[in-house]
């Protein structure tokens, strides 16, 4: 058998490829098999599946870490990464092998290690656990394995047919209040996260119902279960032995969109596919408490529930707030704002943030008011946008207008913007000497006082040739600051990192603090005058430090935006790398 062949270039004139200036080629790593795919994976390593096997590099290091031979070739389909974990998992039908793409370490094997099918692998943040739902020789069963070490610690199995049935739905998998809820045959399985062992199955209700939710409060012995068909729609209350606690279930007006338990009783939002619904629900006994479900014309964009109150937006541009204990709209009239909410964020003191197709602003849902005149776009192409915690603003940009928008509803408008080539900025990152917007060809980088500091363009190598080329890594890095799906947590400061343990995730801290460096630059995919190239810019100031141009009618390459590291697809079985730091 052929092993890697790990050489350091000096000079081959055999590649098609030319350095210019810094950037150096690095090193050629040698496949036993074809490459059928390559996966940049956090912590400065690219996985490469082949028809032989895994292999996994350590560029940097000029280090091959190990080869995975066993399951032969590797499709692209059967490679997967738990998000934030030094893990691959790769998939053969129903069997699973988990490896640390660390050290090559087989941390779990199903044919090995008692599973003969895997069919949901789940991480467990929170308590370090990685949940798996398969089947072993028991039966289906739900496994509890240490996220550190992979080590099983518990199997919960489901080996009571009367009260289990025949099947578990992997599809249909809950978490709630330190509870597990398992969808069966029959019913509901609760098993407690502390000790994982089965609390109770509740067993009554319809096989055949394909949207289901639960909610729990377990301390205080609260178990609600939604089911519905599409046209009857049921809650279930069930008690801390897993009895339902009334006669029979409460009728629901719409299928059951989301459910909030709440001071005042078990909120629930449905949707009839027409108009959207909210109704309050007595904690005891499960009846409604308010007189008549409020009707929303609509879908709902977003609906935050407070202590007293519920705020919500319906996609019909829309929003109002509801007393949580009359169910009674406190607003006579609705605020009004532009079609098609593309972002919106509750404030204190009942102000509200939002973003629609066409404007802008801040509304106070005490007075029904705007607190500045709303800010209408000129023309919005793509809007993005995040939140600027060093100066307590927002930062919007419509696609072709860059806005900063405070608290008060005071806005400024800081620039037109006019990408080349029809592009808009796809990401926002804010960096020490000002707020960069990017894409694929163009950035720009204004300061905090609104001042432009550079713009930059680049020209594409072509249409055709951009449909061609494999450049995913590429566009997920400019892609990454694009936050405006975040936004309304990074205003309260509430993304939650995974990153906090010791040992192997610990590893993956230690490698990303070392990778500042990297992330001063942008690589931008342009034509150059000896071919089509990468080209690295400063983004302090926008300069060019390096380029590097790919002579390859089809490049084939990844990027590792972090570690600086370039993958060149040289040949079917060769990737050479570039040092782009």
């Amino acid at each position: 058998m052929k092993t890697i062949q790990l050489m350091l270039i000096l000079f081959v004139s055999a590649i098609t490829l030319k350095a210019q200036n810094n950037i150096k080629e690095s090193n050629v790593f040698s496949m036993d098999g074809n490459v059928e795919t390559m996966r940049v994976a956090p912590g400065g390593m690219l996985l490469v599946g082949t028809s032989d096997g895994l292999t996994v590099i350590e560029a940097h290091n000029k280090n091959v870490v190990f080869q995975y031979k066993s399951l032969g070739k590797i499709k692209p389909e059967e490679l997967t990464l738990l998000e934030n974990l030094p893990y691959v998992v790769l998939t053969r039908g129903y069997s699973k092998v988990i490896l640390s793409y660390f050290t090559g370490k087989e941390v779990f094997n199903s044919s090995k290690d008692g599973w003969g099918s895997v069919f949901m692998v789940r991480p467990d943040y929170t308590n370090q656990k990685i949940y798996m739902l398969g089947g072993t020789a028991k039966g289906y069963s739900l496994g509890v394995f240490d996220m550190e070490t992979l080590k099983n610690e518990n199997t919960v199995s489901f080996t009571d047919k009367k009260t289990m049935g025949a099947y578990i739905d992997v599809t249909k998998y809950y978490e709630s209040n330190g509870k597990l809820f398992v969808r069966t045959e029959k019913g509901i399985v609760c098993v407690d996260k502390n000790n994982f062992t089965i609390d109770w199955v509740y067993d009554d209700l319809d096989k055949a119902t394909p949207y289901i939710s639960v909610i729990a409060d377990s301390e205080k012995g609260l178990f609600f279960v939604t089911e519905s068909d599409g046209k009857k729609s049921l809650l279930h209350k069930i008690d801390g032995s897993g009895k339902r606690t009334t006669k029979k279930p409460e009728k629901l007006e719409a299928i059951p969109q989301a459910l909030s338990i709440t001071s005042k009783g078990l909120l629930v939002q449905m949707f009839d596919g027409k108009d959207s619904f909210f109704q309050m629900y007595d904690l005891k006994t499960s009846e409604n408490k308010w007189e008549k479900p409020v009707d929303i014309r609509g879908g709902i964009f977003i609906a935050q529930p407070t202590e007293t109150n519920l705020y919500y937006a319906s996609h019909n541009g829309l929003m109002n707030s509801l007393d949580l204990t009359t169910g009674k709209t406190q607003l006579k009239k609705e605020i009004k704002t532009g079609p098609v909410f593309k972002n919106v964020v509750l404030l204190e003191n009942d102000l509200i943030f939002y973003i629609t197709s066409t404007d802008m602003g801040i509304a106070n849902f005490k007075t029904g008011e705007f607190a500045k005149d709303p800010t209408k776009f000129k023309k919005a192409t793509n809007l993005i946008s995040s939140y600027d915690t060093k100066n307590d603003r927002f930062v919007v940009s419509s696609g072709t207008e860059l806005f900063f928008i405070k608290n008060d509803g005071s806005s400024i408008k800081v620039m037109d913007i006019d990408f080349k080539e029809n592009e808009t900025p796809t990401k926002i990152e804010f960096r020490d000497n000002g707020i960069l917007l990017g894409a694929k060809q163009n950035n720009l980088l204004v300061s905090y006082d609104g001042k432009l500091i550079y713009e930059s363009y680049l020209k594409a190598p072509g249409q055709s040739l951009l449909g061609k080329i494999a450049m995913g890594a590429v566009t997920a890095a400019l892609m990454s600051q694009s936050v405006n799906q975040n936004m309304a947590k990074n205003y309260k400061d509430a993304r939650y990192s995974a990153n906090a343990a010791t040992g192997m995730l610990g590893e993956m801290n230690k490698r990303f603090s070392a990778t500042k460096e990297s992330r001063n630059y942008l690589y931008i995919l342009t034509k150059l005058e000896d071919g089509v190239g990468l080209v690295k810019l400063n983004k302090e100031d926008g300069k060019k430090v390096s380029e590097l141009v790919l002579k390859d009618k089809k490049p084939e390459y990844e990027v590792d935006d972090d570690f600086g590291i370039l993958y060149f697809k040289n040949s079917k079985k060769q990737i050479t790398t570039f040092d782009l730091r």
